[in-house]
């Protein structure tokens, strides 16, 4: 074993550079070898690696992240505990679980620590695994074995700009390989398997060319397409951001590259240069900086916490500390976190901690391997976790995967409960609090995949603007509409965003059926049972009719109020129904309501008639309301009406065969118009509707005068009429929502079919009992039926 708390540094050659860069974290030579493989070259791409144009929602399998972490490649780069005593030993800190009361207590593989076992076992909606597929890894270090079998076959493109050659170092090999180091079943895998590699060395520089070098291998990556920068290296002398910070206003420089000129020699432009090429980056991709392995500093070094002294690099930067864990082996949770490194500090806004303790290859052969400590193998990990973050959400800019790994992260034990220093706010609910010691915490990358704070369906131009939550419930079927807009949706891929504005891709049919993210529409319908007892008793308990023609009035008044779309809701808190005698056996019948705030209107106009054996109903009935669409208040983004209007009319006969016998049809006819809410998915034009039913009744079944009845038919439906749908797809990097427009052709929808009985009964003392059952349902949809019943008893006086 191998390790110690720093790597090989080279001084400069010319005296008025004062210092220069070494690598952070620790590797060395040795380790465990197994049979060399045949040296390989890198295989340098033509084209920059293309990312996927869909984004996913990642599906995770418990059980298959189980078997995945048990995988012997998963776990090789994490130490035995007696490795990790030894290494704490070294550190000066406690021996493994010492001190702690919890009998669970136990060290942890770091990459499950991050939960890698989740990611990497995760499904995209476009069946790919996140495993950082179609992304681009950018190293700075200081060379490369490129035929050490972790590197070796991979896709990588290398950056020499001036240098006299790329040079191998097990340094830069091990960062490499614990970014992106293959997944093939031998030796240790990477964070990001999948991704490529674009690697750049400052190894064969020269000393005078070197920060003009790392600006030029910046721009490289950049236009290779990189979609995060690895730096495991710093100077010479560690300065921690408070020494920094007070020189520099000493100094009296306002340019903080011109005081690095002073500080370290070079050319004033040469490092205004290299901070733009950082600066310029972060448009596509995540500047990540190791910070310094100097655990008696009490801040952050500089270097690593540039934004600090150019705040135009805030956007998309993250330095990184290193820490031993202990965990609850029963649940995961963290029991405590000692500190190997400098504290995130001043950092500690941008700041994130990984076990930056690992068994990693070293350039002694293509097998070898050896356990090291530092941050060098903790940022390498983080650059791993944004590339996985990028393959999940490619249209996300560097700045939102920043915050989502941020803002994600655990932080679930007492050390760094007790360091709180201040909070970040990433989002309208989304604040985090964070640590002096350890920053933002551990990355999490299962929460990082998965929706923060729930999910939303956005209705405006930008993730910034409108959008309605799903856990509101969203309504996709109405009256009229019925489920024509839901039939379109299904298969369809909608795009959902969390409180962080990042895009879900959600199925419609998951939209469309009972599920987590549709709440029923809360009416049945015109004629739900509840409200036929009061609308008949209302129409006909003081109308001047003698008796046979009132029964016979009332069974032509009954279908109305199950199956027509206008006149159902006529009654209302604030109703009125007067019946007046035109002429014998013939009525008119005025009917109607308004609600409280005024906000809708229902009026009926009927004209009634019985003669022999013959009774009828010709009504002309209107519907205005307002916030409801065709009298149903609708819930989410796509059916959201400012207004409604609905005029239709209906006939209604009934024929007495004897005997306490009857049959009745029922058919209307109308047309409704709808003012949409202009953020709404959904924009409604003209519809016609029909309905009609058929009615079989029999008096006298039990008592006197009382009447049964069954009937079937069908609820209001479209005859004709569009909607158009507008769908949100995608979203652009800077949060431009794409929308793909459908049109929905509203007689598409299925059959809404009605079928029930209702019985009526006058009993001793004047009082009247009522019951009404029906069961609705779409014909042709496979959806079970919904069941409505009531049961009235009324006293008359």
């Amino acid at each position: 074993m191998d390790f110690a708390s720093m790597a090989s540094r080279r001084p400069f050659a010319k005296a008025t550079l004062l210092c220069f860069l070494f690598a952070l974290a620790a590797c060395g030579g040795g380790g465990e070898e197994d049979k060399a493989a045949a040296p390989q070259t890198p295989q340098t791409p033509t084209t920059p690696p293309q990312t996927p144009s869909v984004s996913g929602y990642p599906t995770f399998d418990e059980s298959a992240a189980a078997l995945y972490r048990q995988n012997a490649e998963f776990n090789r780069a994490d130490p035995s505990d007696a490795e990790e005593n030894a290494i704490r030993s070294g550190f000066g800190a406690r021996t493994l679980c010492a001190g702690s009361n919890n009998a669970y207590c136990a060290g942890t593989s770091s990459y499950r620590l991050q939960n890698l076992d989740l990611a990497h076992s995760a499904t995209l909606t476009d069946g790919r695994k996140v495993t950082g597929t179609g992304t681009l890894i950018a190293i700075v270090d200081d060379g490369y074995r490129f035929s050490h079998r972790e590197l070796a076959g991979k896709e990588i493109s290398l950056f020499t700009g001036t240098a006299a050659g790329i040079g191998s170092n097990s340094h830069g090999t091990a960062v490499a390989a614990i970014a992106a180091g293959k997944a093939d079943g031998a030796g240790m895998m990477g964070v990001a398997p999948g991704a490529a590699l674009h690697l750049s060395s400052w190894e064969d520089t020269a000393d005078d060319t070197i920060i003009a070098h790392l600006a030029a291998a910046t721009r490289d990556a950049a236009r290779q397409g990189a979609m995060v920068q690895n730096n495991s290296w710093g100077f010479t002398e560690d300065v921690p951001v408070s020494e920094e910070r007070s020189d520099f206003m000493a100094s009296g420089e306002t340019d903080y590259a011109r005081f690095l000129a002073g500080r370290h020699g070079g050319a004033h432009s040469e490092w205004r240069s290299l901070i733009s090429a950082y600066d310029a980056f972060q448009n596509t991709g995540v500047i990540v900086f190791a910070n310094s392995n100097d655990a008696t500093l009490d801040d952050a070094i500089a270097w690593s916490a540039l934004p600090e002294f150019a705040p135009e690099l805030s956007e998309a930067w993250i330095t990184v500390s290193n820490a031993l864990f202990e965990i609850d082996r029963r649940d995961g949770s963290i029991l405590a976190a000692d500190l190997l490194s400098a504290p995130c500090g001043s950092a500690a806004r941008y700041c994130l901690t990984t076990d930056g303790t690992l068994r990693v290859p070293t350039d002694n052969t293509d097998n070898s391997y050896t356990l090291g400590t530092g941050t060098s193998y903790a940022a390498p990990q983080v650059a791993g976790d944004i590339a996985l973050l990028a393959q999940a959400f490619p249209d996300l800019a560097p700045t939102e995967w920043t915050a989502r790994l941020l803002a994600t992260a655990r932080r679930d034990w007492q050390g760094f409960q007790s360091t709180i220093a201040g909070e970040t706010v990433f989002a309208d609910g989304v604040k985090r609090e964070y640590s002096f010691l350890y920053g933002h915490g551990v990355p999490d990358m299962k929460a990082a995949l998965s929706p923060v704070g729930g999910l939303a369906i956005p209705t405006a131009a930008h993730i910034s603007g409108a959008s309605v939550p799903l856990s509101a419930g969203v309504s996709l079927e109405a009256p009229l509409i019925g489920n024509a807009i839901g039939k379109k949706l299904a298969g369809k891929t909608i795009m959902a965003i969390d409180a962080l504005g990042t895009n879900f891709s959600i199925s419609g049919n998951d939209i469309k059926s009972t599920n987590q993210y549709v709440r029923k529409a809360p009416s049945n319908g015109p004629g739900s049972a509840f409200e036929t007892r009061a609308a008949l008793q209302s129409s006909f308990a003081f109308a001047p009719v003698e008796k046979a023609s009132s029964l016979m009035l009332q069974e032509a008044a009954l279908p109305k109020l199950l199956f027509s779309q206008t006149f159902a809701s006529s009654f209302g808190s604030t109703s009125f129904s007067d019946l007046m005698p035109l002429d014998k056996g013939t009525f008119l019948q005025l009917a109607g309501s308004m609600s409280p705030d005024g906000d809708a209107a229902n009026f009926a106009a009927s004209r009634l008639f019985s003669k022999g054996f013959l009774s009828g109903e010709l009504a002309f009935s209107m519907n205005f309301s307002a916030g409801s669409l065709f009298g149903q208040v609708m819930s989410g983004p796509f059916l959201e009406p400012k207004s409604s209007v609905d005029m239709a009319s209906s006939l209604a006969l009934v024929a007495d065969l004897g005997g306490g016998w009857s049959v009745s049809g029922f058919a209307e006819l109308g047309s409704g118009f709808a003012q949409n809410s202009p953020e709404a998915l959904v924009t409604t034009g003209p519809v016609s509707h029909f309905s009609g039913s058929l009615f079989a009744g029999k008096r006298n079944t039990l008592f006197l005068d009382d009447m049964a009845r069954l009937y079937a038919g069908i609820r209001p439906t479209a005859l004709d009429g569009t909607a158009r749908v507008r769908l949100p797809v995608g979203r652009t990097a800077s949060g431009s929502v794409t929308y793909e427009l459908y049109e929905v052709e509203l007689a598409d929808a299925d059959l809404p079919l009605r079928f029930g009985l209702t019985y009526d009964a006058r009993l001793p003392r004047n009082f009247e009992l009522g019951f009404n059952a029906n069961a609705d349902f779409l014909g042709g949809s496979g959806e079970r039926p919904v069941l409505d019943m009531a049961i009235s008893l009324h006293k008359g006086f």
